[in-house]
């Protein structure tokens, strides 16, 4: 008898295991819809940072083209010679236009000099606080990077703020 037991209770346990962490296909199918749904929704720019005020962020848009992207290398006329670092940055203008900040906003960056988190093995940061990309920022002169930042955009909101190397 109290093998029995024994045996039940090991079938009842595994059985009850065995649906531990499994999506039923509605699950699954809305999962993968939300997913899609927020791929379509959001946009990836390149832009210059020009100012920070308040919930506010000034950019000024750039086309980033990289060395593999030969029919944008080939429509500006410019060759791999153009770009030593395998990149080249196309401004066309220095219009600006204004975005949207959040508490939602992830900051993403390279902290070169260790001062905000970084570590010897990684120097990212990343963070939602926007005092502490603020902070960051004023490390570059005039608080303004010579380099272009990487947005994921929904509508006029800025979702992501990404700092990639460039050298």
């Amino acid at each position: 008898m109290k093998k029995r037991w024994i045996l039940f209770m090991m079938c009842a346990c595994i059985s009850g295991l065995g649906g531990c962490g499994k999506q039923t296909v509605t699950e699954k199918a809305e999962e993968t819809e939300t997913a899609d749904s927020m791929k379509e929704d959001t946009t990836e720019l390149c832009a210059y940072i020009k100012e920070i005020n308040g919930n506010t962020l000034v950019i000024d848009p750039v086309e980033y083209i990289s060395s593999g992207d030969s029919d944008r290398l080939a429509s500006y006329k410019h060759t791999d010679d153009d770009m030593p670092d395998g990149y080249y940055i196309y401004n066309k203008d220095e219009k600006t236009e204004d975005v949207t900040l959040t508490d939602q906003t992830e900051y993403s960056f390279l902290d070169w000099t260790r001062e905000f988190g970084g570590t010897d093995a990684d120097i990212r940061v990343v963070t939602k606080d926007k005092m502490i990309f603020e902070k960051y920022m004023e490390t570059y002169t005039d608080a303004k990077p010579g380099m272009p930042f990487f947005l994921k955009m929904k509508g006029n909101t800025v979702i992501q703020i990404l700092e990639k190397p460039m050298v």
